[in-house]
């Protein structure tokens, strides 16, 4: 298989990278040497990965550093690894793996590259990264702040910093892998396809039980049952990443003959089954708003597809997903008609906790009416539950975030940090009007935004994108869609 597609507009990296042998050594090499380097234990050991990694970067073309970035990202496996490095983690049996392995594979990799003199990002930044790096901003501010009369102890303000550097990291890493996504998109669309197949069996067979499942959500014992999630931790993330693939296989299909179409149309299908084995409500949120934005644009022919794949899970899927989502939309209408809504009642004890913590986040916000909380307080170390009434039926529990992301960021980081989430995710949105003037400005611009559409949506019910990962996904899959600016386009 030739590989032009990965040294396209990169010279420093043709005289090596000529064969396909090579290309796919050098992936091999690196990724084993990343995951080395992250779990050696000697650290002489550690140092040698780390320097041949350098070494690496230097011989590698920018290109191939970019598809195998986004490759780790996809497809390395959010096992949690019993470490916690005296942070504080609540949802996990200690950090993923993805924490260590990505960091240990892009930073000296990049680093080689910049001792070549290879520029890394482009001069500017996408529309998205841009207003994400302002937030992030902010919050480093909202995070000083409320430091000194904070009261928390070095290991809650590690936890927090940490989050705030993990976000930083992987945003840069989004928009280097975006830098030159444009040039590449042949490319990037085949890192895509197999990463997608590769998370549609491992979640496929984590649905049935052959694997098992990397989502606390996925806890038997809740009485939830088994969640697939891929290779990614968050059932609800996961779900999200389902209906944006789903939305763009069913429009690439249409551009395939023969046995490339049947392969769209497995995968298709692949994903539509992992959806349903997320019993993801977020996911199903991002399908339905994805889907409405391609009928406004009137790409009436997928959004009949989708149409037609949900009429099927709904037969054919597992009662369980359908049951949760008609009783959260009948929990929902019960809190607007101010009547109990809790699993004794026949409500969604879920979506009762959600609802509480919203209004629970109404009151942290009234409280904390400007400067909010600080980064982080919420999400990631829990604050005391205001009166009255509890955020969850145990009256102890603390008030861990909104499950909302506006409202979240609302309360953490107060009315500037808002203002600036909603800039930032709208610019990408912007950009769907240029694409409709311009026509298609990339190989699947529409779907790709309908994805982001989606996922924006969702956002109403996951802190989406304080996902390190989903932020540096968003971050390459909205570059791509969107059409570059006139004065950038010169």
């Amino acid at each position: 298989m030739s590989v032009a597609w990965l040294t396209a507009g990169d010279e420093g990296g043709l005289a090596l990278c000529r064969g396909s042998m090579f290309t796919a050594g050098a992936i091999a090499a690196a990724l084993a040497l990343g995951a080395l380097g992250a779990i050696a234990a000697p650290y002489e050991l550690g140092a040698v990965l780390v320097i041949a990694l350098v070494l690496l970067g230097t011989r590698l073309s920018l290109t191939v550093i970019r598809g195998l970035l986004l490759a780790a990202l996809l497809l390395v496996p959010d096992v949690p690894s019993g470490e916690s490095w005296g942070f504080m983690v609540h949802w996990s049996q200690g950090l993923t793996w993805s924490n260590f392995v990505i960091p240990a594979l892009a930073l000296p990799l990049l680093l080689g590259v910049a001792l070549t003199g290879r520029r890394l990002t482009p001069r500017r930044w996408p529309g998205l990264a841009r207003g994400c790096l302002m937030l992030l901003g902010w919050c480093l501010v909202s995070l000083l702040i409320a430091s000194p009369d904070s009261g928390l102890s070095p290991s809650a303000r590690a936890t927090l910093w940490a989050h705030w550097v993990k976000l930083a990291l992987f945003l840069w890493l989004g928009v280097v892998v975006a830098g030159g996504c444009r040039a590449e998109a042949r490319g990037l669309r085949r890192v895509l396809w197999a990463a997608l197949a590769v998370n549609a069996v491992v979640g496929l067979a984590q649905a049935v039980r052959w694997l098992p499942v990397f989502s606390p959500l996925g806890d038997s014992v809740a009485g939830l049952g088994v969640r697939a999630s891929g290779l990614f931790y968050d059932a609800n993330m996961y779900g999200v990443l389902s209906a944006w693939a789903l939305l763009w296989l069913l429009h690439q299909e249409a551009g395939q003959h023969g046995a490339r179409r049947m392969g769209y149309w497995l995968l298709a299908l692949a994903a539509a089954g992992n959806l349903a084995s997320a019993a993801s409500r977020a996911g199903f949120l991002a399908l339905a708003a994805g889907t409405v934005l391609l009928l406004w644009c009137r790409e009436w022919r997928t959004a009949t597809w989708v149409g037609l794949i949900i009429a099927a899970l709904v037969v054919l899927a597992p009662a369980r997903g359908w049951q949760r989502m008609l009783s959260a939309a009948q929990t929902v209408r019960a809190d607007v008609d101010g009547a109990a809504h809790d699993s004794l009642t026949g409500g969604d004890a879920t979506t009762s906790e959600r609802l509480a913590s919203m209004s629970q986040a109404w009151r942290q916000i009234r409280q904390h009416p400007f400067w909010g909380l600080g980064f982080g307080r919420a999400l990631y170390l829990g604050v005391p539950a205001i009166e009255p009434g509890p955020v969850r039926p145990m009256e102890t529990s603390p008030f861990e975030g909104a499950q909302d992301m506006p409202l979240t960021v609302l309360a953490e980081t107060g009315p500037v940090g808002l203002l600036l989430f909603l800039a930032a995710v709208a610019s990408s949105l912007r950009g769907l009007a240029r694409h409709r003037a311009m026509g298609t400005a990339s190989f699947d611009a529409l779907p790709l935004l309908a994805g982001y559409a989606g996922l924006l949506a969702a956002c109403f019910t996951i802190e989406a994108l304080w996902n390190a990962r989903l932020l540096m996904l968003v971050v390459v899959l909205t570059t791509l869609a969107v059409p570059p600016e006139p004065e950038a386009a010169v």
